[in-house]
């Protein structure tokens, strides 16, 4: 009897060793994922500032649901920028995408009742791990809306004031 407790109680630790291991594993590549935005806050909060510009200059912008404010051409094209995108903001695009390893797929604005939606779309092909974004919008309920109405799954961290991590799973 004591051979069979012995063995019941290896198995549940080994069991509890390893869903420790995984979860510490899980949430240290969420925190490594949004590092660049730790480390790079105000280069995010430039980007977003002068898009937010960009947008309230250009009339033909304003009424647009969502556009691509730069897509990463990756191995096989050039990187481009909507043609409304300045030198300095793609500059500092440029920048994110040297910061994050070439990992910035896409940079999306939208305007959803009102309010800003700029999403940061990093390593779309899962290629180093899974899809992860950086999003700025005032609402967090927004943010939760919108990604509620993708077929995918999420978890949301909340970075900072107006700041959010999704990651796909």
């Amino acid at each position: 009897m004591s051979r069979r407790k012995f063995a019941l109680f290896g198995l549940a630790a080994t069991v509890l060793v390893v869903a420790v291991g995984l979860l510490i594993s899980y949430y240290g590549h969420s925190k490594t994922q949004y590092a660049i935005f730790a480390k790079n806050r105000e280069l995010f909060e430039a980007v977003r500032e002068e898009t937010e510009h960009l947008v309230g200059e250009q009339d033909d912008l304003q009424n647009i649901g969502d556009i691509f404010l730069f897509t990463n051409g990756g191995n096989a094209a050039i990187d481009q920028f909507h043609e409304s995108v300045s030198s300095g903001l793609q500059g500092k695009i440029q920048q994110i995408v040297a910061l994050s390893g070439d990992e910035l797929s896409f940079l999306r604005y939208s305007k959803q009742d009102g309010k800003s939606f700029l999403r940061f779309v990093f390593d779309w092909e899962r290629t180093d791990g899974g899809t992860y974004h950086i999003v700025y919008c005032e609402s967090r309920d927004m943010v939760k809306k919108l990604y509620d109405g993708e077929p995918v799954g999420y978890v949301l961290d909340e970075l900072g004031e107006g700041w959010y991590g999704i990651r796909i799973k």
